[in-house]
């Protein structure tokens, strides 16, 4: 038990560290996209800048989660169910922002085709390792008690 516990450790660091560094690069991507002028592109490019800004939003929250479970080592907790959760919501944040920046010169049903389907997707697939999460810790908390 003890083994399996300091594997989970071990690999919640390395996700942490990696999401870190990924949600810098990110950051910085969002950040420089700024900074530039596109013309006639401006909404394509402004949507890809908060969409930048969003997705290390995203790798922030999973570095966070990934922290508690290095901490305690316990996956099953209900920051984690939230976390994952809160990934979920910036998903769909994500296709809302872009939706409405492009689709105000593109047809929204269009962008909503083209780039929303697939955040919407990673968002219920979220929501379900949620609801996952959810019952793993009714299980853990049974079997805390039970033992």
């Amino acid at each position: 038990m003890k083994k399996n516990i300091l594997i989970i450790k071990r690999s919640s660091l390395v996700i942490m560290i990696i999401s870190l560094i990924v949600a810098t690069i990110y950051a910085e991507l969002g950040i420089f996209q700024f900074n530039q002028e596109y013309g006639v592109m401006q909404p394509y490019y402004t949507a890809m800048r908060i969409s930048c800004l969003v997705d290390a939003a995203v790798y922030v929250v999973a570095a966070l989660m990934c922290f508690r479970i290095f901490r305690n080592g316990r996956p099953f907790t209900r920051g984690n169910i939230w976390s994952v959760r809160g990934i979920a919501g910036l998903f769909l944040v994500n296709t809302v922002l872009t939706v409405i920046i492009e689709g105000s010169s593109e047809g929204f049903f269009k962008i909503f085709i083209s780039r929303g389907t697939g955040y919407v997707f990673l968002a219920g697939i979220f929501l379900f390792v949620a609801e996952i999460l959810r019952y793993g810790k009714l299980l853990q908390i049974e079997s805390d008690e039970t033992l």
